[in-house]
């Protein structure tokens, strides 16, 4: 009986660590996927259209982050290439009455 309980023991430990690896595996697939890019947004001129352009680019499946900046009019977006597009991202801040320029990558 006490090996059995041992042999379950192990198992369990087994599996317990097989599932950690492979969730790490995953995390650090998402981590390599992901690709930064600065946008030049013509058209910001207050507060409401840095949350606008925010919002309209954060509702996109694959959008990790994004932060527009109002003083030099850019936009630095975060997102998987896998689930979003750069067409897509600047489709969004054009929908929303902007003019969108990519500056860096």
């Amino acid at each position: 009986m006490k090996i059995n309980i041992f042999l379950l023991m192990i198992l369990l430990l087994a599996a317990a660590c097989q599932n950690s690896t492979q969730s790490d595996k995953k995390t650090a697939e998402a981590e390599v996927a992901m690709t930064e890019v600065t946008l030049s947004v013509s058209g910001m001129h207050c507060a409401m259209c840095v949350a606008s352009i925010e919002k309209g680019v954060g509702q996109i499946a694959g959008v990790d982050s994004v932060s527009a900046v109002l003083e030099d009019s850019t936009a630095f977006i975060r997102f998987n290439p896998q689930l979003a597009s750069l067409e897509d991202i600047s489709t969004a801040i054009e929908k929303r009455g902007y003019s969108v320029k990519k500056s860096a990558e």
